[in-house]
């Protein structure tokens, strides 16, 4: 019989050290499949954002879109994120309990193809629109509120970075060339897109120094930059957002920080609106002469006054998700035809979602945004240094609403940030704290300044 001394099976080569081999083997696999997701998660916010997508399949001249290339691009993405889906769905599963109006919103959008004017479009684009509402899921699902900023940051961050040296080095592509020419468009085909994107930019930088003040060699000249590009795209309405972004930013802390202020600044903010609202009503024309808009808002009122027609036409049910700006000849034709130019889009994301789907969409997403509106600013109270992020970006999601068609919408960035966030915020995710563990959302932690 062999001493055990002897038995390889023993010692540092034994059992003990078989089992420590599996171990890092393990870990190291994890690692591996880590890095891969974190890797796939990043390349889809890329592709989601669209920067480069649309300059790589359109004419950034004619604006004539090579649609079946841009739609193949986002097959693999699909896939990607079903599988990110399945890898993750237990999670996913307990988040969507507690959201079923988000829920309610995209299956409606699925169901209006049994009164589209164009089901298989409405199939086609119904199946996009729940891939990304898919991944807004995910991604609420998947990382705290620190994890999914700074995700987001990086993203923003290297989107203005690429857009600086498109218009620095390549003014073809960079900037506009026929309409609103010189006007930078960065990395998206319009200049409204690329500003309204950066001023998102300009907040998520102020929300990553908020998550990380040491690093603010990092986020503040970042959030300077964006800020920077959105002045070069001379979008007014992207302009306000950023600017909405940064006193709100500064509003915020105030409040948090010095709550012997929050009375006077809470006055303030109320008397602000009030004023703005009273000038805009009373003194349209000396308001936008300041911003140097007319009341047409570049011709955005002449549109939802020719798009009213249209919704009375279908005013409970729309004509479809996805169908109304189809087909040249479609009821499109006849508001095309009055405004005398190709009109893309409605420019509103709630008359968007009107004709898509009717005033029933309309309601249902109305009621979620105000109830996410509710639990946002509920975090002053409970939450943490998340409360920039809640409450800014569901502000900047219904003044760009205004003017952009952002509103369950497909393959847009702008849905996935706004799912992922009333996600997090429906399903009480916990507050996050630079100097301590998460705190649950219904314990309230000692007050300190952040």
């Amino acid at each position: 019989m062999s001493s055990p001394h002897l038995n390889p099976t023993y010692g540092s080569g034994g059992l003990g050290g078989g089992a420590d081999q599996t171990a890092l083997r393990n870990l190291a696999v994890k690692k591996y499949v880590r890095a891969i997701e974190n890797f796939v998660i990043f390349a889809l916010i890329m592709q989601f954002s669209t920067v480069l997508v649309a300059l790589v399949t359109t004419d950034p001249v004619t604006m004539e879109q090579t649609s079946s290339i841009a739609r193949l691009l986002w097959y693999p993405g699909y896939v990607a994120v079903l599988v990110l889906t399945l890898s993750n769905l237990s999670r996913i599963l307990r988040i969507v309990a507690f959201n079923p109006l988000l829920v309610l919103c995209v299956l409606w959008c699925g169901l209006s193809m049994f009164w589209s004017i164009d089901q298989q479009v409405t199939i086609r684009r119904s199946i996009a629109l729940l891939m990304t509402t898919l991944f807004g899921l995910f991604l609420a699902s998947r990382y705290d509120w620190d994890e999914l900023i700074l995700k987001l940051a990086t993203v923003f961050l290297l989107c203005a970075l690429i857009s600086l040296f498109l218009g620095l080095a390549v003014p073809s592509l960079g900037r506009m060339q026929e309409i609103h020419a010189g006007a930078w468009r960065g990395g998206w085909l319009e200049k409204n897109s690329f500003g309204t994107n950066m001023a998102k930019g300009v907040l998520l930088m102020l929300c990553a120094f908020a998550m990380r003040p040491k690093q603010y060699w990092i986020w503040i000249p970042a959030a300077l930059l964006c800020f920077g590009l959105v002045i070069l795209s001379t979008s007014k309405a992207a302009l306000l957002a950023a600017l909405v972004a940064i006193l709100g930013f500064f509003a915020i802390r105030i409040f948090r920080k010095f709550p012997i202020l929050r009375i006077p600044l809470m006055y303030g903010i109320v008397v602000s609106v009030s004023l703005m609202a009273f000038l805009l009503l009373f003194m349209p024309d000396m308001m936008f002469d300041l911003i140097g808009k007319e009341r047409t808002l570049t011709g955005r009122t002449d549109i939802w006054n020719a798009l009213a027609a249209a919704i009375k036409e279908h005013p409970i049910l729309g004509y479809g998700y996805g169908t109304f700006w189809q087909e040249r000849l479609g009821p499109s034709y006849w508001v095309r035809l009055s405004l005398e130019w190709g009109v893309p889009t409605a420019h509103n994301g709630w008359i968007e979602t009107w004709l898509s789907a009717g005033v029933v969409a309309v309601i249902m997403f109305a009621i979620l945004f105000v109830l996410t509106m509710m639990l946002a600013l509920d975090r002053l109270y409970r939450g943490g240094v998340e409360n920039y992020w809640v409450i800014l970006s569901t502000i900047l999601f219904l003044m760009i609403s205004l003017s952009e068609s952002t509103i369950l919408q497909q393959n847009d960035l702008s849905w996935v940030v706004f799912v992922a966030t009333s996600a997090k915020m429906f399903s009480f995710s916990p507050a996050y704290w630079r100097d301590r563990p998460s705190t649950p959302y219904f314990q309230m932690p000692e007050r300190r300044g952040r």
